[in-house]
């Protein structure tokens, strides 16, 4: 049992090896195209499959897909259509396997070792080693399998667990979900049936399990995601689910036409496992639409949820006016950081505020930012200029003002819960501090929405004057400090520090207004 494991091992540190080897080699090039390949079914499930095919990797992609979903580059539909066809392209590792070059997985790892020193070769040589590894690997598990080296009792537990399809599934399902590779169960699969221990049927009962518990992983990766990206990942689990149960109930006549196909043993296995991810895949097509309206159903919108408003897949062939849309979409996250900032005024001025309700807005900026950033992302691989850049950073510094305003109203709470309270002069300076700074960012995105560089450069003019007002409360903060009241020494690190951040957040307002000079004006928006 022990040289099986090991031979399990070295299968999973090969195939673990070869995809990361071949990811470096040409993966992110391929991750990029899949990100475009977004304009029907049909086109997402073929670009799963062939990305895949090269990295070898079907649940890491899968978890990608969830990834894209999450960030609206995605819809349901083409995600759900490419989870399914990254799986069927990850079983090209079995199909290599499948060749049995045993006697050479020895010679394969020398050459692949000795290729990796040379740094051209290093990712090659890397990926070679890979495969010779699982070749490895495999053999190891075949020979520790046989008569010889296993006893009877094994191959009675074998016989029982054989004789019941759902058995063998539900155990190879488990596996499955515990390594997350379904590769790995259908090399154990193989190995059994190479050796003679489990009959064909078992072996494809096997390759069902695997091909379910394959799904769990990307589930898990999704939990808390927003629905979408839960849509795609349950949508997985469902079909495969329910083709697998199809495929259990018709194993007889299913193992009759694998074998009617030819090839070896372990050809056989490696040909169901591809056949029924490709099938399950391809036959899931037509469906897909149907389903996801089922799966909107099960998991509707969370409350306050959002999602990208303007952003086009078409208009992605027009540069112009894809960068228009993207652009209207950061005045719409704008919206939102002026929502956050209009709270935290009233928690400043009141001496409590709705900190659920502004992280809940937080989390909006969050996903939009990122479905615009990876937006952009796209269009500037096809070409869209420095036009993009200045966008990028402009959208990357409202994230970082949601995330500054965030801090400000946790820092309120947590004055709040302690049951302290600022001297009356100390809270009248933090509220006017606050409305100062909110009437600068009120009049930096007036300036981003309407385009308006003369109120963006007054904005930004201004920043010294704001500046030394803040010094000049700090000052104030501490000359009550000195005449020894009670309250502001309690208080004294949380007023500094609420100081401080609407200071860091004035900083980032004139960042913004640099920014909104830079997109409209064509300047480079340093500071």
């Amino acid at each position: 049992m022990l040289t099986l494991l090991g031979g399990l091992a070295l299968f999973l540190i090969g195939l673990s090896q070869a995809s990361r080897a071949l990811e470096a080699l040409g993966g992110s090039t391929l991750r990029a195209w899949l990100s475009r390949a977004t304009r029907g079914v049909v086109r997402a499930f073929f670009a799963g499959t062939l990305v895949t095919a090269v990295v070898q990797s079907g649940t890491a992609m899968t978890v990608t897909v969830i990834s894209l979903v999450e960030a609206g580059v995605l819809a349901a539909a083409e995600g759900l259509a490419m989870s399914l066809g990254a799986i069927a392209g990850g079983t090209v590792a079995l199909q290599l396997a499948a060749f049995r070059v045993f006697d050479y997985a020895l010679p394969i790892i020398a050459v692949g070792y000795f290729a990796s020193l040379w740094r051209p070769l290093r990712h090659g040589g890397r990926a070679v080693a890979g495969i010779g590894l699982f070749f490895l690997g495999l053999d190891v598990m075949i020979k520790a399998l046989t008569p010889e080296t296993q006893g009877p009792l094994m191959q009675l537990a074998l016989d029982a667990v054989a004789a019941n399809p759902l058995w063998m599934a539900g155990l190879a399902l488990i596996f499955t979900a515990l390594v997350h590779s379904s590769n790995a169960a259908a090399a154990m699969a193989m190995a059994f049936y190479v050796a003679g221990r489990i009959p064909l049927e078992a072996g494809l009962a096997a390759v069902v399990g695997a091909a379910v518990g394959t799904t769990f992983t990307p589930l898990l990766a999704a939990m808390g995601a927003g629905a979408e990206a839960r849509r795609v990942a349950l949508g997985h689990l469902i079909w495969k689910a329910a083709f697998g149960l199809v495929a259990l109930l018709l194993l007889e006549p299913l193992s009759g036409a694998v074998a009617a196909l030819g090839g070896s043993a372990a050809r056989q296995v490696a040909n169901a496992h591809t056949l029924f991810n490709l099938i399950a895949g391809l036959v899931a097509l037509p469906f897909i639409p149907a389903l996801v309206r089922l799966l909107e159903r099960m998991l509707p919108e969370r409350r306050g949820a959002v999602t990208p408003k303007y952003l086009s897949e078409e208009a992605l062939g027009t540069p112009e006016l894809a960068l228009s849309l993207a652009l209207r979409e950061v005045v719409r996250i704008s919206d939102h950081v002026q929502g956050m900032m209009a709270t935290a005024v009233r928690a400043l001025a009141q001496g409590e505020g709705d900190l659920a309700s502004v992280q809940e807005r937080e989390e909006k900026v969050d996903r939009l930012t990122q479905a615009v950033v990876m937006y952009l992302a796209r269009l500037k691989s096809q070409g869209g200029g420095e036009a993009v850049e200045k966008l990028l950073l402009l959208a990357g510094e409202l994230e970082h003002l949601a995330d500054q305003i965030r801090r400000l109203l946790k820092q309120q709470d947590k004055l709040r819960r302690q049951g302290l309270e600022f001297s009356p002069e100390g809270r009248a300076e933090l509220s006017e501090a606050a409305s100062r700074v909110y009437g600068r960012m009120q009049r930096a995105f007036t300036a981003l929405a309407t385009g308006n560089e003369e109120l963006a450069h007054e904005v930004v003019a201004e920043r010294p004057q704001t500046e030394a007002y803040l010094q000049k409360l700090r000052q104030a903060h501490l000359s009550r400090l000195e005449e020894g009241r009670p309250e502001s020494r309690a208080t004294s690190a949380a007023h500094l520090d609420m100081l401080m951040t609407l200071d860091v957040l004035d900083a980032e307002v004139t960042r913004v207004a640099e920014r909104v000079e830079a997109v409209y004006g064509g300047g480079d928006g340093a500071a």
